[in-house]
């Protein structure tokens, strides 16, 4: 109960100071948003936005040109190592790829994670992950993405088996709202989760960092509120503590790569990890 309450009062904080920040963003910083899709490895809470329209363009001309037409976002990530939501689910190298539709807010697409090293063991499990969702502006200064999504792993059955309690398919409600360079993270299970757990709620809270040449930091903290799977005891708890580091590179007009380092600390579990990754974009 006295770890609910702090982590109670660390939520109300950091939701006060982004309404306190939100009076000093600039209209530069918020990017655009008529085709918002959401990260499926949590590492990317920020919306990625549709390309710019090019000079020729009025910005009437380009909604129109964005509404009018579907666009397809595809990228493939190679890291170290699987780290997700404070819990290691792989020790080797794993390849991540992700293929999004989209037109207007609305977006679906296909996430998958596959290791290079195949184990029979939950640690390096295999993930697809299909999902559908809508995202757009929420006034001037701020974004909104909501999507659903299950959690399916083929090592252990069927894709549209959800009565086994969570081991083959769980179902998630995702939201991420975004103000200016601030952005909230909401993951609830809400349908088939692993007894014993509550519906699992996670919340995550990080704020983007731009450096020079092109490097972003971004600072995050994460709790469950709830009984859930992310901690030791099931209980309530702060799980992570970290940053995320990227660099981005443009290559040509239509590629661009990122490199990344992830430092998470998670305090219910005392453990240090670090995973590092490239990702390239189309």
């Amino acid at each position: 109960m006295q770890k609910t309450k702090y982590i109670a009062l660390l939520i109300i904080a950091l939701f006060t100071k982004s309404i306190i920040a939100q009076s000093d963003i600039s209209e530069a910083s918020i990017n655009s948003t008529d085709s918002t899709i959401v990260s499926l490895n949590d590492k990317e809470m920020t919306s990625k936005t549709s390309k710019e329209a090019t000079e020729n363009f009025t910005e009437q001309d380009e909604e129109m040109e964005k509404k009018s037409k579907w666009n397809v976002a595809f990228d493939l990530t190679l890291n170290s190592r699987f780290i997700w939501r404070g819990l290691v689910l792989g020790d080797h190298p794993n390849a991540q790829t992700s293929v999004t539709f989209s037109k207007g807010g609305f977006f679906i697409g296909v996430w998958s994670s596959y290791p290079f090293s195949i184990a029979s063991d939950a640690p390096n499990y295999k993930e697809i992950i299909p999902y559908i969702g809508y995202g757009g502006k929420i006034g001037k200064k701020s974004n909104l993405a909501v999507m659903v999504l299950p959690h399916y792993d083929p090592n252990v059955g069927g894709f549209l088996n959800f009565d086994n309690d969570g081991a083959t398919n769980r179902l998630e409600l995702r939201a991420v709202y975004n103000i200016g360079k601030l952005d909230f993270f909401v993951g609830w299970d809400f349908y088939n989760s692993f007894p014993g757990s509550d519906a699992p709620l996670y919340l995550e809270v990080g704020y983007s960092i731009d450096m020079p040449n092109s490097i972003t930091v971004r600072p995050f903290v994460s709790a469950s509120p709830n009984d859930n799977y992310y901690t030791t005891d099931g209980e309530a708890n702060v799980t992570q503590i970290g940053w995320y580091t990227s660099k981005s590179y443009s290559i040509g007009k239509e590629v661009g790569l990122a490199l990344k380092a992830d430092m998470v600390y998670n305090p219910d579990r005392e453990e240090f990890n670090a995973a590092f990754g490239a990702t390239v974009k189309f």
